[in-house]
């Protein structure tokens, strides 16, 4: 039987390992529960980077430059290689396409894996370091501070690497934490900041804010230089692939930044200033950011200013160091912030909520090291219930945010493709299809495997290609569908010829407005239904109709 002391010793050894296999298996779960990729609320981007993938693997640059998102396409063709040791790309492709849904687990179970792997590894680092098993807690709770991370986390997407990014940034932040490191080593670090900070503008260039996150440890001219080209070099190697297309991604770029509404459309005012101070409110009103940045601002009000009041537990070059530290994380939030409110979209808060952790971490060993034993007694018994309180929320978010995407993906799949067997189907965006999904993953990529997928998608399912294209548009997936009509793999295809070839017909997709706007000829004289639509998806068809 152990003793108190033994059984408090066991957990203190073992504590570090229960967050990743939790985040292991919630991810997974996750995963299972939000259904295939090709269901409308899945498939875009995620089948755009698993065939673009294709293309780095066969040598060809890809056309979908968006993100760029190059590293999440290199670590699909680099993976897809791996599980292919030997063989012929041309049959690695093959079997990708044949087997997507398949292929995109793999690299994803990849994916989880390795985050599960730096959650423990930042786990015994900070304990290592803090000498408390609250610290560590803390930096690992930080993939669970909000249900987007673990809802996109489980895609083959950019923001699973910006999970990535984020946890090697505390990681190396942990290591800069470290009494002494700095100084020993600021060009390691630097190098090392520089290289992860390019790693995630190359995977999202909302990622490009954080890259202030060190800038307050350079205490030399020739840092802040030695730095920016770190940034630039590491940036043209993650991005190598697109070398060939960098003049289309930088136009794109520059129709973002003038443009004031998303993906650059509206005017050319850069930020919609009707618009901006509402989005800055709404991003900052989540608890795990304004809270964070809050107390980080008046810790370094503090201790700026008022440090004289409080005792000297801490060395004056950790004290310098941990300061240093917090302003630039909380600078590259608040910066993050700033951007992000020009298009809001909260999945690009993935990274700044995930170096909240930092934060707290910073803001609870500066009070706890410097108060007295009261202080420290109320510090911790404050933490722990708010960690507690925190954990309860996001179980309860999360958990409610999986049940949401079970019950959709439940309904949308009540509907069997294979009841319309002998319809022509016809798909709009954006329908829970695989071979819709294929074909949008197809486009984005260039459509480069237009011949092979010409034999494998069922000679029935045909696209009703429909997507407003503005006159700057730059990327070529839209260009390719700036006419609205009906095609299949091998292009575009004459109404009347599906009508006569098929006893009915089945259409699906969920942009209803931009298919009645260009509702194809061949609708008109026939008897559609809509019964059996489901939940946000639009099905029209004449072969049945469905029971309520």
């Amino acid at each position: 039987m152990f003793s108190p002391s033994l059984h408090k010793a066991f957990f203190y050894k073992w504590i570090p390992f229960i967050l990743p296999i939790i985040f292991f298996l919630v991810a997974i779960w996750a995963r299972q529960m939000h259904g295939p990729y090709w269901l409308n609320t899945n498939l875009d981007p995620t089948y755009g980077y698993l065939l673009s993938s294709l293309n780095i693997l066969n040598n060809i640059s890809p056309t979908h430059i968006d993100h760029p998102g190059t590293t999440v396409q290199f670590l699909g063709a680099l993976i897809f290689r791996f599980m292919h040791l030997g063989s012929q790309v041309e049959e690695i492709i093959e079997n990708v396409l044949r087997d997507p849904e398949y292929y995109l687990r793999v690299v994803n179970s990849v994916i989880i894996l390795i985050h599960a792997l730096l959650i423990l590894i930042i786990g015994f680092f900070a304990r290592s370091i803090f000498k408390n098993s609250i610290t560590p807690t803390i930096l690992q709770l930080s993939p669970f501070f909000s249900h987007l991370i673990i809802r996109h986390g489980s895609h083959f997407k950019p923001e699973a690497l910006l999970i990535t990014a984020s946890l090697l940034t505390i990681l190396l932040t942990l290591y800069v934490l470290k009494s002494g490191k700095v100084s020993k080593n600021s060009n390691k670090i630097i190098f090392c900041y520089g290289a992860i900070g390019s790693f995630g503008v190359a995977t999202k260039v909302t990622f490009l804010p954080l890259l202030v996150l060190p800038i307050f440890l350079f205490t030399r001219k020739i840092d802040f230089f030695f730095y920016g080209l770190v940034i630039f070099l590491s940036f043209l190697f993650f991005t190598m692939p697109i070398s060939d297309v960098y003049d289309r991604f930088f136009e794109y770029m520059e129709i973002l930044f003038w443009g004031s509404d998303y993906y650059g459309s509206g005017f050319k005012t850069v930020i919609n200033l009707s618009t901006y101070s509402g989005n800055i409110y709404e991003l900052l009103s989540r608890p795990m950011l304004i809270i964070p940045i809050t107390l980080s601002l008046f810790t370094l009000y503090k201790f700026n200013f008022l440090f004289s009041t409080l005792k000297r537990n801490l060395s004056s070059h950790n004290k310098d160091i941990y300061l240093r530290v917090l302003k630039g994380v909380v600078l590259g939030q608040l910066l993050s912030i700033l951007l992000i409110a020009k298009h809001p979209s909260s999945l690009y808060l993935i990274p700044v909520l995930m170096l909240s952790s930092i934060a707290i971490v910073i803001n609870f060993q500066l009070w706890f090291q410097f108060g007295d034993n009261f202080l420290r007694e109320k510090i911790i018994k404050t933490t722990v219930g708010l960690i507690c309180f925190g954990i309860m929320l996001q179980i309860a978010s999360i958990y409610q945010n999986v049940r949401d995407y079970y019950s959709y993906h439940q309904e949308t799949t009540k509907i069997s493709e294979s009841e319309f067997n002998q319809c022509a189907r016809i798909y709009f965006q954006w329908a829970s299809s695989q071979s819709f999904a294929l074909y949008w993953g197809n486009n984005l990529a260039g459509q480069t495997f237009n011949k092979e997928l010409k034999e494998i998608i069922p000679k029935n399912d045909f696209w009703f290609s429909v997507h407003e294209v503005r006159k700057d548009e730059v990327r070529d997936f839209l260009l390719r569908l700036a006419k609205p009509g009906l095609r299949n793999m091998g292009g575009p295809i004459d109404d009347m010829s599906i009508l006569k070839g098929y006893p009915c017909l089945y259409f699906r997709g969920t942009d209803k407005g931009q298919f009645y706007k260009f509702l194809p000829q061949l609708l008109v004289d026939k008897n559609m239904n809509s019964t059996c639509s489901r939940l946000q998806e639009h099905i029209l068809t004449d072969l049945k109709t469905c029971k309520e």
